[in-house]
Order: structure tokens, then sequence, then C-alpha cells
């Protein structure tokens, strides 16, 4: 059996008893005494540090797979963005375009006449968004839908993708199902 944690337990004790007596002793030696810390654990905090960061997955067109029709048409690529507002920052990035190295090796970005998105809204899984300026698919099965729905599926919180013309359509507009306007049909 080990007496250690019962003798310095008995130890503790004398000394509390002794210090509460308050003796008036001129014993020259010191009192000893331990002090037990508390411990303290804070909450998390649910701020962002100020230079977080997240890296986000944006799609746009392969050309040269495109143009053979070899699948996949469009190729991810990692960008890095500010939370907490990643899915908004995924597609700043996408309307910002591919790089000159990623244009150089055949990206493009195809913009569907739209020049920026408004309306950005993830809710019960559905992500909705708005295109600005125009919308037309030119007759093409490659539009912006084609990068746009991969952006924002990338999210644990995004099941289906609405995506709504300048003037706020689109075809399914209500329920658990993809959509995109009709200015997006070939």
């Amino acid at each position: 059996m080990n007496r250690t944690p019962a003798l310095l337990f008995g130890m503790l004790g004398l000394a509390a008893v002794a210090g509460a007596c308050g003796s008036e002793t001129s014993d020259t030696t010191p009192a000893t005494t331990m002090a037990v810390q508390p411990t303290t654990t804070l909450p998390p905090t649910n701020t962002t540090h100020v230079n977080a960061t997240a890296t986000v997955r944006v799609w746009f067109l392969d050309h040269n797979r495109a143009v053979t029709g070899e699948e996949p048409l469009y190729r991810s690529v990692d960008r890095t963005v500010k939370p907490p507002a990643v899915a908004a920052g995924a597609l700043d990035a996408l309307f910002a375009g591919p790089t000159a190295a990623e244009r150089a090796n055949g990206l493009e970005l195809i913009l569907s006449g739209a020049t920026g998105y408004s309306n950005l809204n993830i809710d019960h899984g559905i992500a909705s968004v708005r295109l600005e300026g125009g919308c037309s698919s030119g007759g093409s099965t490659m539009t912006i839908a084609g990068e746009i729905f991969p952006i924002l599926r990338q999210f644990a919180s995004v099941n289906y993708v609405k995506i709504y013309a300048p003037d706020g359509t689109t075809e399914t507009p209500t329920g658990s199902s993809d959509s995109i306007p009709a200015c997006l049909e070939p």
C-alpha cells in the first residue's frame, strides 16, 4: 500500500490546524504551505483571427478538354479566402478569373454575360445566387453554371444550387433541386 498520499494529506491537515490556532510561539522554523492552483478552462471563442484564411476550390473551363470533349470539362484550382464568408470568397475568386499561368495552361472563365453576383444565400442545404449584368448561354452547354455548381457544392452545408438570372428568375425556384435560369439553357 502506498502511504505517500495519506502521509501528505495528514501533514497538510496538521499545517492547516496549526495555522488556524494562531500560535504565538517564536518558532523560527518557517511554515510550509502548499498552494493548489485551480484549473480554469476558458470557453472556446467564436471570433475569427484577423489573419485567418481558408483554402477553397474554384472551377474554370479547361479549354483544351472542351475542344476535344474530354471529361471533365471544368478543372479546379485552389484559392485562399478569408473566413467567415468563404462561399462568397470562392465566388469572388471565380469572377477574378484564372491567373496568367492558369490561362497559359488552358483554363478560362466562362461568364455567360454575367459581370458579378449578388444575393448569395445558403439555407436548409440550398445555395442560391443571382447573376448580375447579363445572362446568356450563347447556345452553348458550357456556361457559368458549370463553374458555380461545383464551387458552391464543395461546402458541406450545400446540397443543391439555384442560380437566378439578373431579373430574379430561375427554372425551379422551389424544392430540393438544382436550378438554372432559362437564359443559361443552350
